[in-house]
């Protein structure tokens, strides 16, 4: 593991001019260097104690941009509780965002509304915009029980080969536990609702990829038909469309992921995009490590495949799929800073972490 004090100018191969600014003044990144990919799931003893102790003094922030590439495209849900609707209209037309940033009530939660985002890239200005209007949110609404937090990803993020979605929908089976946890965001524990409307998928999706990876004639689309049994599943492939071309961003089919816990907090949001996004392009990879993945799954079984134990830390296995989808050790911290939530876990209905964000930070 690299402990290097010096750091690098960025190499960004985004299509964008735009730097990827980095939080970086913190004793944490005097011990590891943001920039390289040290593979935390070797760590062991007071190399990994001490990565742990830097990591739960740092808090987390909104970043001008997470490094995606300008074909990545995404779209959010923001569900809230108690709404002052009136007061948000007026701040959201104030601060020229009512037309595209689109306000809707929402029968299933008590004086419910949500935001729909207009479709989004990886842009500062697009970040800068969410803020504003989790800032509008917050001082207007309440984050509740029931409020959930969508995110719609770009089809063309994942392609139009067989092998990506199959090796999506085995990697999702295999860490589900893990990615429920980390969307819990600023709760430790799963919304009221999330049976009802974000159903856990793991055992089904293992099914369904023993089932269908022996097939050779079927199509993309048809292994989408057959991975999409509800609409309210973890995530719900309804709009994806039967359309020819997976990778044209102008067909907005989308990917839609329903199990985040909804948040007003925008580092939260962003937080969570990066993980998804992450999730698809590993799958479509040439590093997607399927022997890796398969011995986590003969390790596991279908043992914590349930919501009672989707709140509980699994270090090991985090730290694995922390290093298998991201490549810099900036990115890895953020991870793992929002899945360990300082290391809390709490069954009761509504709990919250301790602040791992400076918006949150009391």
């Amino acid at each position: 593991m690299s402990r290097s004090r010096k750091r690098k100018n960025n190499g960004n191969s985004n299509q964008s001019t735009e730097k990827v600014m980095m939080n970086i003044d913190n004793p944490l990144f005097d011990y590891i260097n943001p920039r390289n990919n040290d593979k935390f799931s070797e760590m062991s003893g007071i190399d990994l104690q001490d990565l742990l102790y830097y990591m739960n003094n740092y808090y987390l922030e909104l970043r001008n941009r997470l490094g995606f590439d300008n074909h990545i495209t995404f779209g959010l849900e923001l569900e809230f509780e108690d709404a002052k609707q009136k007061c948000i209209e007026t701040q959201l037309r104030a601060m020229l965002l009512y037309d595209t940033w689109i306000l809707k009530g929402d029968g299933s939660l008590h004086e419910g509304a949500e935001i729909n985002s207009p479709i989004l890239k990886d842009t500062s200005d697009s970040w800068k915009k969410l803020k504003e209007v989790c800032s509008i949110v917050n001082k207007n609404a309440t984050i509740g029980e029931y409020s959930g937090g969508h995110i719609h990803i770009g089809t063309q993020v994942l392609g139009g080969q067989n092998e990506s979605w199959l090796n999506f929908i085995k990697l999702w089976a295999v860490y589900e536990n893990v990615i429920y946890r980390f969307v819990y965001g600023d709760f430790l524990v799963a919304r009221t609702s999330m049976s009802e409307y974000a159903r856990p998928m793991a055992k089904i999706f293992w099914s369904d990829y023993q089932r269908l990876s022996g097939y050779t004639q079927l199509s993309t689309v048809d292994i989408i038909e057959m991975i999409s049994h509800v609409r309210r599943q973890a995530v719900n492939f309804y709009n994806v469309k039967g359309v020819k071309d997976f990778d044209n961003e102008e067909y907005r089919n989308t990917i839609e992921f329903r199990c985040p816990n909804g948040t007003i907090d925008p580092t939260i949001w962003q937080n969570n995009v990066n993980l998804f996004v992450n999730l698809l392009l590993y799958s479509r990879s040439s590093k997607y490590d399927d022997d890796i993945i398969q011995k986590r799954r003969n390790l596991n079984e279908e043992k914590y495949s349930s919501l009672d134990w989707y709140g509980e830390l699994y270090l090991q296995q985090a730290l694995e799929l922390c290093d298998m989808l991201f490549t810099t050790n900036y990115d890895k911290v953020y991870f793992l800073r929002q899945y360990l939530k300082s290391f809390e876990a709490n069954n009761k209905k509504l709990s919250k972490s301790k602040p791992f964000t400076k918006s949150l930070k009391i």
